[in-house]
């Protein structure tokens, strides 16, 4: 496999000006094409003519992969304050600690456990109909905003299990915080506890 260096020169089709060009290689900052993020300083072949980017080298994905986690999109949600305090006492009890942090990653660990498996898709789904009672006697409590920062695949994963939960962005959350409480909070002896308090490990490294 060819590894390029800045100055190396070649030939790619350039889109913008629809034909085959001259392209030049050097470290350039690539923005991804769904506008969430960039890739910084990358090796990348621009058109000689246009100067647009017309071809990222094999060398530059381990790069573009790095980038692709670190760059975020919003989730929020307004719940009123018990899913909150389900939420943040599930924390406590992987790791006293870790305090909101866990937040995040717990919501994220159960959409991907959940988005391709059809029993617990269904289970959310019936969430909002078996605790339908329990949530409407919090409406007199206070509302909280959960507010967080989510990679593009974890945003992606998430949009696919609202259509397959066929629930609205807030009854998912609420869902899933549902649970949480279930399966992390209840049970004197959580079984998936090793395996959570491993992950908040390696966030805390």
């Amino acid at each position: 496999m060819k590894i390029w260096y800045a100055g190396d020169r070649s030939k790619a089709l350039c889109e913008k000006c629809r034909k085959v060009v001259t392209t030049t290689f050097d470290y350039h900052d690539v923005p991804f094409e769904s506008g969430i993020g960039v890739a910084k300083q990358i090796m990348a072949a621009t058109c000689d003519e246009c100067g647009t980017v017309v071809a990222i080298p094999p060398q530059s994905t381990p790069a573009i992969r790095v980038a692709r986690e670190i760059a975020s999109r919003p989730l929020e949600v307004v719940m009123a304050a018990p899913f909150i305090d389900t939420l943040d006492l599930a924390s406590y009890r992987i790791d006293p600690s870790a305090g909101v942090i866990l937040r995040k990653s717990l919501i994220a660990y159960f959409v991907h456990r959940s988005v391709n498996d059809d029993s617990l898709v269904e289970r959310l789904r019936k969430n909002a109909e078996v605790h339908r009672a329990k949530w409407k006697s919090w409406h007199d409590t206070p509302s909280k905003r959960l507010s967080m920062k989510i990679t593009p695949r974890v945003g992606d994963e998430f949009d696919e299990l609202v259509k397959k939960s066929a629930l609205n962005k807030t009854t998912l959350v609420k869902s899933i915080v549902m649970d949480i409480g279930s399966e992390i909070v209840e049970p004197e002896e959580p079984q998936m506890m090793p395996e959570l308090r491993r992950m908040a490990a390696a966030l805390a490294a």
